[in-house]
């Protein structure tokens, strides 16, 4: 299935708080998506966590690390690595309600003007 939306999640020491992100996306009711960490050169064991959930196969994840340069920075790279159509930022300290994907693409696809 194609991936239609990024899910991105700048992230700097945050192995605590994904965890709660991470079960928010495993409940979407859409996999239509890829969740799109961008680690800001944390210190604390964000790689290790993000990299087991990758392993474990359940949803789309890519994990990128880069030098610590602050919350845009992370924004900037996301964009860098993004190719899909629509992305949408979730804090790492943020979850999603089950049917927030499948309702974004629904909207979109009502909504989105003609090529």
């Amino acid at each position: 299935m194609n991936k239609r939306i990024t899910v991105f999640t700048p992230a700097y020491n945050r192995a605590d708080l994904l965890p709660k992100l991470y079960e928010s996306l495993l409940r979407q009711n859409s996999r239509e998506f890829v969740w799109l960490v961008i680690d800001d050169g944390s210190v604390d064991n964000t790689r290790v966590v993000v990299e087991a959930w990758i392993r474990e196969g359940k949803i789309d994840i890519q994990y990128v690390w880069k030098e610590n340069g602050g919350l845009h920075t992370g924004y900037n790279k996301a964009i860098d690595c993004m190719d899909t159509e629509l992305s949408i930022c979730i804090d790492s300290d943020d979850y999603l309600t089950d049917d927030c994907i499948e309702t974004v693409l629904r909207f979109w696809d009502e909504h989105k003007a003609e090529d």
